[in-house]
């Protein structure tokens, strides 16, 4: 009988309703505290859970008591931790190397070569390696660490005033170089597991590094009919190839798409994507990216997604926090609005550390891509206009 340990990041999580005919066998250890754990088997928020052992000694005990049949997990950063435990106890899943491949950004585009063009790149160790690395592919050259995600602690380097203010900073050792690579970038959502398969594509409303020069930042879905789309889900598909991959997982991947029609690698995460993602496939689809997941990865069944054409598609836009404190306006009085919703977590005069940072978001319904980008875009410049000023402190 199914008996699972879970590390849960999503605040929101609802794991009774997720799991109703196996809640009683879940044991949760989360890094937010959430709102319905009614029926479960343990439940604990455990504090800086992301980067304390608590969790892995504590599901290794209970281990002793009862057997695990699954170990799973919502959370990037967990799942190499995840992973190690599986092949302590000796149970089905994603492997450490299969975790290493879609965590480390170096070693995933070495992974990805094999099947598909990417970016040139080169992990970092010391200094002159990056200026080795702009000597050989010329400016802009985008620099990140190899395990960040939401475009935390990136740094595009468009020229030498660039790289001598980028020489200030202290050094860090888990860095790497990559090409710049011009062209929009898409992004491709899967759920995968025996007998399931869920593939949906979108375009981001502007680059994700616009957050930090001020850019707010969205997601436009395409229609599944899209022939764009399906070019896509074909992508995924030769990408995947070249990964060991788990029985069941969810996908996040983003491509680039040239001015010269070419689709090349930019990253893969073995994840559902984060942002207004789930928002919008459930208000398109009908499907719940992180209950198919965890439930496929627990060994149980996920409702089947819809093979029929959805009447309409969705797209997000996020207002970036300001960096001086404002009033937020309501609800944009447009019809196709889907969906508004402020944060209520943040401060008024935040600044913006990450490209899911937000103030508020906007959701909008529409036949087409082009019908929901023309929307968003009215609906962005609305919210713009519409922001007051407050008195600083």
């Amino acid at each position: 009988m199914t008996n699972v340990a879970v590390i849960n990041y999503g605040p929101r999580l609802d794991y009774p309703a997720m799991f109703p005919d196996a809640k009683d066998r879940l044991h949760v250890f989360s890094h937010h505290e959430l709102k319905n754990t009614e029926g479960l088997a343990h439940y604990e928020y455990v504090e800086n859970c992301e980067t304390v052992p608590y969790p892995e000694l504590m599901i290794r005990r209970l281990a002793r008591e009862k057997p695990f049949t699954h170990i799973i997990t919502d959370n990037e950063y967990d799942l190499e931790r995840v992973a190690r435990m599986r092949e302590d106890l000796g149970l089905p899943g994603q492997s450490s190397a299969s975790a290493l491949s879609f965590r480390d950004k170096s070693v995933m585009k070495r992974v990805a070569a094999r099947t598909v063009p990417t970016a040139r790149f080169a992990r970092l160790e010391v200094f002159t390696d990056l200026t080795d690395f702009i000597e050989a592919t010329g400016y802009p050259v985008v620099v990140k660490p190899v395990k960040q995600g939401g475009s935390r602690d990136i740094s595009v380097l468009r020229g030498d005033d660039d790289l001598v203010a980028f020489s200030r900073r202290p050094w860090r050792e888990d860095l790497m170089a990559e090409e710049f690579v011009e062209g929009p970038m898409y992004h491709v959502d899967a759920v995968l597991g025996p007998g399931y398969r869920f593939v949906a594509s979108s375009r981001y409303l502007r680059s994700c590094l616009g957050v930090f020069s001020g850019e707010n930042n969205g997601s436009v879905q395409l229609r599944p009919d899209d022939p764009f789309a399906k070019r896509l889900e074909e992508y995924l598909d030769r990408v995947l190839e070249a990964f060991e991959v788990p029985e069941a997982s969810a996908y996040h991947l983003e491509v680039f798409h040239t001015p010269g029609d070419e689709l090349v690698f930019c990253e893969i995460a073995a994840r559902v994507g984060g942002d207004r993602i789930p928002v919008l496939t459930r208000a398109t689809y009908g499907v719940d990216l992180h209950t198919a997941a965890l439930r496929l990865s627990s060994g149980l069944p996920a409702d089947p997604p819809t093979t029929a054409a959805p009447a309409e598609v969705h797209g997000s836009v996020s207002i970036l926090p300001q960096g001086r404190p404002v009033r937020l306006p309501g609800r944009p009085p447009f019809e196709w609005v889907h969906h508004y919703e402020v944060n209520e977590q943040i401060a008024p005069d935040a600044v913006t550390l990450h490209s899911a940072s937000y103030l508020c978001f906007v959701t909008v319904r529409g036949r087409d891509a082009a019908e929901v980008e023309e929307r968003l875009l009215q609906a962005e410049t609305w919210l713009m206009e519409h922001l007051e000023d407050l008195p600083s402190a």
